[in-house]
């Protein structure tokens, strides 16, 4: 008789501009990879997040400016190297020239993604399209022709996409999801919930996420 197979649900909470949000995308890959999935089922869900609510929802800012009216000359001479350098380390190679934007239609195309046939799995692709588009690529993504690009790669219709994200479709339910987070206690990303029960904020290493698949239950 065939043995039941062993639930790991990962609810992710991230923003797509969030450079540890990237880090611990990579580092929660190397956990999982040491998992036998012949005995457990993995299922990961994104939600959305804004880091930074100062961004124009219209149009978008030089991302070294943005950085340096957020954070400071001095922190972000300090904080870009060390990013970089983490960043090689997972294999991410970062870049911080190019412009930063709202993100909130990027969410809301990931909201899309998630509804469509295997959405889980095109949730994920598409996280990984973005975040190297951003980080590595230097490309705005506040601009729909980005996200109709990064959407295309995993075969999606362009032209359905560009209806899509001048409409209002899941602006309400994106915003909900929004508030939701915050009313959880959320208040920085990346943020991790384990089977409901196990939380971790932060780009954790892999052990630590090997730690908390244990405490929900599943033997690693």
């Amino acid at each position: 008789m065939a043995t039941s197979q062993k639930q790991l649900k990962i609810d992710i909470t991230s923003d797509n501009i969030c450079p540890w949000c990237y880090v611990g995308k990579r580092r929660l890959e190397k956990a999982l990879s040491q998992i036998d999935k012949s005995n457990v089922n993995v299922s990961i869900s994104w939600y959305p997040y804004e880091l930074d609510h100062g961004l124009p929802q219209d149009g978008s800012l030089l991302k070294m400016d943005r950085y340096k009216q957020k954070f400071g000359e001095a922190r972000v001479k300090q904080m870009v190297p060390q990013m970089t350098e983490t960043g090689k380390q997972e294999g991410i190679n970062f870049s911080f020239g190019g412009k930063i934007g709202s993100t909130f239609d990027s969410h809301r195309l990931l909201h899309y993604v998630k509804q469509q046939e295997n959405g889980e799995k095109k949730q994920n692709d598409l996280i990984n399209i973005l975040f190297r588009a951003y980080f590595e690529d230097e490309q705005d993504l506040s601009d729909h022709q980005v996200l109709t690009k990064a959407a295309e790669q995993i075969g999606f219709n362009g032209n359905e996409i560009k209806q899509f994200l001048q409409s209002d479709q899941y602006k309400k339910e994106v915003q909900h999801e929004i508030n939701q987070s915050q009313q959880q206690g959320i208040s920085g990303v990346p943020h991790f919930r384990i089977n409901d029960k196990i939380e971790l904020s932060g780009a954790q290493d892999p052990q630590q996420f090997i730690q908390a698949f244990r405490k929900a239950g599943v033997n690693v």
